[in-house]
């Protein structure tokens, strides 16, 4: 039997459980929050800092980049596809067994045209320990994954580090900056994880890799593609939340006024109902969230809930945007309420951030005047030492 509950206990359950906004708090512990939160996505652009940086900037009070960063180094995550590619806990490896057997299966077909580089890479890497991308130098190019069909660009090397990643032969074992360190899969994931993901079939990796999903995203529609961060046809994504309604593992939920078909673990049905029965009172928390955040990964259910509609334009011509390359939703309390442009001038300390209005909320005097503190709070945070605030109406 399906739970009722309105859109703002549904918002307010999310924010919850992605530990934003004061609703729910992560553990100040960085390796513990990227569990809570299941993975981050990564990504190199830096127009201000990366994703998965500003991800936990926005839940960690006390956040420290070279935490996040020696989560990889001392072997406790490593990256791998999850909703795109994440940063994952490292306990996770093993279940990730039945996307690298498929990667291994699309690509063997080709492995044989780069054998020779193949080869000099691993043994590069087996001889001298972790390497940076860059220490693979290749005049010649081929066509990777960003290429129109017959026009190659990609360095052979680079295209071979990506095979070799997708198939799990190599792993990225630190970052500095946007340089990727990478080295032997059996050097650096403990030997604990590399002999369950051996014992483990395809098949039980895969529901587990599916019971992972449901945690990460914790409201659930099975219209979404990326369901179980799988490959799946609809009635496949159909299928296994009936599957897991049935057995308990599942309850329906009906958002009121929400369009979408959606459940929620059983564990935390009650959590979620405890939000519609305690009318809180409204909080001021102001938190401007990267293109990548968890919280917006399913854009669908982003206008369902919150009723706004979001698009990174990073990638649209400058003449076709809206806004800038890098707008930021302004999330205040349980609602999303504009966006703002940032920009951060690193050469001269200087951070800019120009606001935009959602047409549809209404902003008072003092709706303002916490986004433009909490615009102020995060250059400073990032280390700016100007920051500079436009777009807000007083």
């Amino acid at each position: 039997m399906a739970i009722q509950v309105s859109k703002k206990a549904a918002r307010r359950f999310l924010l919850a459980k992605s530990g934003l906004n004061n609703y729910g708090a992560l553990d100040s512990n960085v390796a513990t929050a990227l569990r809570q939160l299941e993975c981050v996505q990564l990504d190199p652009v830096a127009i201000i800092e990366r994703n998965h940086h500003l991800v936990f900037f926005n839940r960690l009070e006390k956040y420290n980049r070279q935490e996040l960063e020696r989560q990889l180094w001392e072997g406790h995550a490593f990256e791998y596809f999850a909703n795109a590619a994440c940063l994952l806990p490292m306990e996770d490896y093993p279940i990730f067994k039945g996307k690298i057997k498929t990667s291994e299966r699309e690509w063997a077909s080709k492995r044989h045209l780069y054998q020779d580089v193949e080869r000099m890479i691993r043994q590069a890497l087996a001889d001298q320990g972790p390497l940076p991308s860059k220490a693979f130098a290749s005049d010649k190019k081929v066509v990777g994954a960003w290429d129109q069909p017959t026009h190659a660009t990609t360095k052979e090397t680079s295209h071979v580090l990506r095979v070799l990643f997708e198939t799990g032969a190599i792993q990225v074992c630190g970052r500095q900056g946007s340089e990727r360190y990478f080295a032997l899969s059996e050097d650096v994931i403990p030997a604990a994880w590399q002999q369950e993901a051996e014992a483990i079939s395809e098949k039980e990796a895969d529901r587990r890799l599916v019971h992972k999903y449901l945690r990460a995203y914790r409201l659930i529609d099975d219209s979404d593609p990326r369901f179980g961060w799988q490959r799946m046809t609809a009635k496949e994504r159909k299928d296994w939340v009936d599957g897991f309604i049935s057995d308990g593992t599942l309850t329906p939920v009906d958002i009121e006024g929400a369009t979408g078909r959606y459940t929620v673990l059983q564990e935390e049905a009650e959590q979620l109902l405890a939000y519609e029965a305690h009318n809180e009172r409204v909080n001021n928390a102001v938190s401007f969230l990267p293109p990548l955040d968890n919280l917006l990964w399913r854009r669908t259910r982003l206008e369902d809930l919150f009723d706004f509609t979001y698009r990174w334009e990073i990638y649209i011509p400058q003449h076709k945007r809206r806004y800038g390359p890098y707008a930021l939703p302004i999330l205040l309390d349980d609602q999303l309420i504009g966006r703002a442009d940032p920009f951060f001038d690193r050469d001269h300390g200087r951070f800019s951030i120009h606001v935009h209005e959602e047409p549809s909320r209404k902003w008072s005097k003092t709706r303002a005047e916490l986004v433009e503190r909490g615009a102020r709070r995060m250059g400073e945070r990032l280390g700016a030492e100007d920051v500079r605030v436009t777009g807000v109406k007083k």
